[in-house]
């Protein structure tokens, strides 16, 4: 079953209630749901993402290469020192450093730049990562939590505080979890979940997140969880 099915059972089951949009994830009264697909999406089924598996920028990796970064420079400036005579050889270990303080550069400001795995369904959750070679699953899920993801940015200030940061709000999050283990899962644009949903308990603030997903990919996820008994609809007149 795709999300757009799944979507259209949900909103077949509450006719007048918000479900989400499986492509845009707008919060649309269940008994309009088909003529919104219809009418702005053509259709919804083509645009709507697999129910089960997903894809998109994860951050694990990035801040795994944080240390292949230290241990990439460190192997540049060992082999200059070691074969000072060899103009190449310093070059090129001075160009390796820089590309790899760019790299380190880039991540440490969690900059989602590798892709991850995400697959949710009745064997709980799997989170693939780091290149394939990582990966966290949770056997279950027994807890949803929902809250707001921040990230830190350069202030940009040319005052005396090079490193100054400011926050910034860049989305929504779920995290999955099991006991103390859990997965992240970050959209920039969550759509109406509070609205939707309930089952979900409130979250902190975070800046951690795990998995990137676009905004018709959160709505599967949401679907999923739904299927899966984790999440529960929120009928009109419910708060």
């Amino acid at each position: 079953m795709t999300s757009s099915e799944r979507a259209q059972r949900l909103a077949a089951e509450l006719p007048d209630s918000s479900v989400p949009c499986p492509v845009c994830a707008a919060a649309v009264k269940g008994a309009n749901l088909e003529r919104h697909l219809s009418k702005t999406h053509g259709g919804g089924a083509g645009s709507a993402p697999h129910e089960s598996r997903w894809g998109g920028p994860e951050r694990v990796s990035s801040r795994r290469l944080l240390a292949l970064g230290f241990l990439a420079t460190g192997i540049g400036v060992y082999t200059a020192i070691v074969d000072n005579q060899n103009d190449r050889v310093v070059l090129g270990s001075l160009a390796f450093a820089a590309f790899t303080s760019i790299v380190w550069g880039s991540v440490a400001w969690s900059v989602p730049l590798f892709p991850g795995r995400l697959r949710v369904d009745h064997r709980g959750a799997l989170l693939r990562h780091s290149f394939g070679l990582g990966r966290r699953r949770l056997r279950s899920i027994d807890q949803v939590v929902l809250g707001s993801a921040w990230e830190s940015r350069p202030s940009g200030n040319s005052g005396d505080d090079y490193s100054a940061s400011v926050d910034e709000r860049i989305g929504t999050y779920l995290e999955l979890r099991r006991g103390r283990r859990g997965i992240r899962v970050h959209c920039r644009t969550g759509g109406a979940v509070r609205a939707t949903w309930t089952g979900w308990d409130q979250g902190k603030r975070r800046k951690r997140l795990d998995i990137t997903l676009d905004r018709s990919e959160f709505v599967a996820l949401q679907l999923a969880l739904w299927e899966l008994g984790v999440l529960t609809p929120r009928r009109q007149g419910a708060r």
